[in-house]
């Protein structure tokens, strides 16, 4: 008998749903971010504000990151994504209706980013469980694919359009608060979850997930060796991530030249080159080892890294040949020949840490039960948010005080070597967790 061909993701209503869902509140939380960035930019011009205001977006991950981890393992996920947007729908109003000024933004970022931990966490932990498991790999990849295109909307059109016709960030926060509804209505869609015992996950935890609720996640992380590796991939990539965005307005005004909502705009090739990245990812993880794949994935994002410091410099020293004599012609504005580096140098930056994310993602996915997943992944969000806590303010005063070049190059210098030390961890025996995988 032959078997029967798969339905492709897309056409599957709940992966469609959650799709949907995923994109309308991402889409509107990219904009409130980097809107907040830009209104604190214009009323500060400080690196290190930014950078603060950046430790204020992920922060919460450590402690209502576990909370919802842990609650999008007991409780319904549906209910809990739909209360997560509804919650963020509302702050939006509340902001609209109070009056306007740097510590109001601080506050609002928090409260955001601590509502937007119980709608993500439950996304997460709906994925295993309405997607088969040999298909996880390219549901990651279209999950990270929607957040890069929800990414450049937020980033590049819907931020930057909205401040400069109405002036203010109001208008931005009534169009964010209309995403995050349409949000828990494309939730509603998902429907009933099948339910999955727990002999047919498979688990061989019994004394790790004995304890306080929020240990969880990490007993389950350090049981399998392999799971930790990968739990400290994407802490390291995310740290980078993190940093990095607390360093960007500074990069875009000191090194490219450029007003900050113009300058985004020259590093959104990235998000193409996560895309590339998440399609190329989604294909190779079960094909290809994980270590050879974040070996090269983090390889390439700390050259590339690197280089993206010295922009200016390296478009200097290209344009001295015929080749690439092309680099000293470009003169549109404040843009020119580094600009021009920073777009070429991001595409591959971002298909790195699509390679990276995808890889350790898969791992988490086929290695930790269904029932722990919620708490795994809010877990390792909360150590992404520790280990980025001081050092997205230490590079956010380095940046003011010596430069944004030197900042980034550092950042790049140290996730490199943050790598080098995982890799050389023992793998030690893992235990066999699903269906017999290692």
């Amino acid at each position: 008998m032959t078997e029967q061909p798969r339905t492709p993701l897309l056409q599957q209503r709940q992966f469609r749903m959650l799709t949907f869902t995923r994109f309308s509140s991402r889409l509107a939380q990219n904009a409130l971010n980097f809107g907040l960035v830009l209104l604190i930019i214009n009323e500060t011009g400080s690196s290190f504000t930014s950078s603060l205001l950046v430790l204020a977006l992920v922060v919460p991950s450590t402690v209502a990151g576990i909370a919802a981890g842990a609650a999008a393992d007991v409780f319904p996920k549906r209910l809990l994504i739909v209360a997560g947007d509804l919650a963020r729908a509302a702050i939006c109003i509340v902001f609209v209706r109070a009056s306007e000024g740097v510590a109001q933004y601080y506050v609002v970022a928090v409260v955001l980013s601590a509502a937007t931990q119980f709608a993500t966490t439950a996304e997460g932990a709906v994925m295993p469980a309405i997607v088969e498991r040999s298909e996880l790999a390219r549901a990651n990849a279209i999950g990270q694919a929607v957040g890069g295109a929800a990414q450049v909307l937020g980033f590049g059109v819907l931020t930057p359009v909205m401040l400069r016709l109405f002036g203010n960030g109001d208008p931005l926060f009534m169009v964010a608060a209309a995403l995050f509804a349409l949000a828990a209505f494309q939730a509603v869609g998902i429907g009933r979850l099948r339910s999955l015992s727990r002999a047919e996950i498979g688990a061989r935890y019994p004394e790790e997930t004995e304890g306080t609720w929020w240990k969880v996640g990490w007993r389950v992380m350090r049981a399998n060796p392999s799971v930790m590796r990968a739990a400290i991939e994407l802490t390291l990539i995310s740290t980078a991530l993190i940093v990095l965005g607390g360093l960007i307005p500074k990069y875009i005004k000191e090194t490219l030249g450029l007003p900050v909502d113009v300058g985004a705009l020259i590093l959104m090739p990235a998000a193409i080159g996560v895309v590339l990245g998440l399609r190329t990812a989604g294909f190779l993880a079960h094909r290809v080892s994980h270590a050879v794949l974040s070996t090269f994935g983090f390889v390439t994002f700390v050259i590339l890294l690197a280089l993206v410091a010295f922009v200016n410099q390296e478009a200097e020293f290209l344009g001295g040949y015929g080749l690439f004599a092309w680099l000293n012609d470009i003169e549109i504005g404040s843009f020119d020949g580094g600009g021009a580096m920073a777009m070429i140098l991001v595409l591959p930056l971002g298909f790195a840490y699509a390679i990276v994310t995808v890889a350790a993602q898969t791992v988490i996915n086929d290695l930790v039960p269904l029932h722990l997943q919620g708490r795994v992944n809010s877990t390792q969000a909360a150590l992404s948010a520790l280990a980025a806590s001081l050092p997205v303010l230490a590079f956010g005063a380095i940046g003011d005080w010596v430069g944004v070049t030197p900042a980034v190059a550092l950042l790049a210098a140290l996730i490199g070597a943050g790598a080098v030390a995982n890799r050389g961890r023992r793998s030690g025996k893992a235990p066999a967790l699903v269906g017999g995988q290692r």
